[in-house]
């Protein structure tokens, strides 16, 4: 009986270092990257404003948050909000305000002061969607992706790449269009970087369709080879779904992604058809060669499946989870709980 006890209470415990806030200061859509020595760097906005934090303590605790600036009209909330990467020497920062406009900040190490506030996009105004994706090779170059209206008022995948560590950005580059009209105006795109690999992952609206496509460059950018479904199945919707899902790869560059059908969450790989994982909404998936995890949200609550586990967990109370592998065993999970950040590191095999 004693033995039954204790392992409740473990459970107990664990459940409730989730529900813990990792600030006093509020905010909503936090993202984070995990960067050298298992280190974690987090924005999160508030209003017109977004702030910044670290920790270097595999996410025990954080940094007070830093202010990085006021953007007006920001684009927050619904899956958009700013972005983050980094690498040895830099960090940067992304964010859309509501002219359509995407900005670059990149953090002084020497200072710790934000600086440049640059226009990426070449073209003015023409990211009025509000979502975009930021990935680091970890060694100085930097990718962004956007839903882009130039030429002719239909979404679009765009990008731009900085090779010094996000001081300056590049031509802008058509990644897709889509052969019907649009791309889905209303999902998150998600993008991966691992040395000269570039993945990226969006919604996409083909008679009728938004099904999740995949597109890969194997030079760093430059060129994307053609775009390919996800699954096997497909999902007929005239409306919004809000929901872009989220891709991982492991060291070996295994890809797996994870995205909503209906109110059904898939997994896959490419050219494998996809397994039902669960109920649900608004996943993130992060792996690694042993450990797999998956995060997502479900009746106001965050849910967690560890490698294929039948029974997912509950986390506690919360929406929208962003996760990153801090090593083999290790991930980090957070997500927002009406207007508090909550946050808590998993542990796999």
């Amino acid at each position: 009986m004693l033995s039954r006890i204790i392992i409740i209470l473990v459970i107990v415990t664990t459940v409730a270092r989730g529900q813990q806030a990792l600030f006093s200061t509020k905010g909503i859509q936090p993202a984070i990257y995990v960067g050298e020595n298992e280190s974690i760097e987090m924005v999160f906005g508030k209003g017109n404003a977004f702030y910044y934090a670290y920790s270097q303590d595999k996410g025990q605790s954080f940094t007070s948050p830093v202010l990085v600036d006021s953007l007006q009209g920001l684009h927050l909330g619904v899956s958009r909000g700013p972005q983050i990467a980094s690498s040895r020497l830099s960090t940067v920062i992304t964010a859309i305000d509501k002219k359509g406009d995407l900005y670059a900040y990149l953090l002084n190490r020497k200072t710790g002061k934000w600086q440049n506030h640059l226009i990426i996009n070449d073209v003015p105004e023409i990211a009025k969607e509000g979502f975009n994706a930021l990935a680091s090779d970890g060694k100085g170059t930097f990718f962004v992706v956007w839903l882009d209206l130039r030429g002719d008022k239909k979404n679009k995948i765009f990008g731009a790449i900085s090779n010094d560590g996000g001081q300056t950005w590049g031509k802008n580059k058509l990644i897709y269009r889509s052969p019907d009209s649009t791309v889905c105006e209303c999902c998150q795109p998600s993008i991966l970087m691992k040395d000269k690999q570039v993945v990226v992952m969006f919604r996409n609206w083909i008679s009728g369709s938004r099904d999740m496509y995949v597109t890969t460059s194997k030079d760093g950018g430059n060129t994307f080879q053609p775009a390919v479904k996800m699954g096997n199945g497909t999902w007929k919707l005239n409306a919004c779904p809000m929901d872009g899902g989220g891709i991982s790869l492991n060291t070996n560059s295994l890809l797996t992604s994870v995205w909503r059908r209906e109110n059904q969450l898939f997994t896959a790989k490419l050219g494998e058809p996809e397994q039902l994982l669960a109920q649900g909404r608004n996943a993130s998936i992060a792996t690694g060669n042993q450990n797999t995890f998956i995060a997502w949200q479900n009746q106001g609550q965050i849910w967690l499946s560890q490698n294929g586990q039948k029974e997912p967990t509950s986390l506690g109370t919360g929406r929208f989870p962003r996760l990153a592998m801090l090593n083999e065993q290790q991930a980090f999970c957070v997500w927002e709980d009406n207007g508090i950040i909550k946050g808590m590191v998993l542990t796999g095999k």
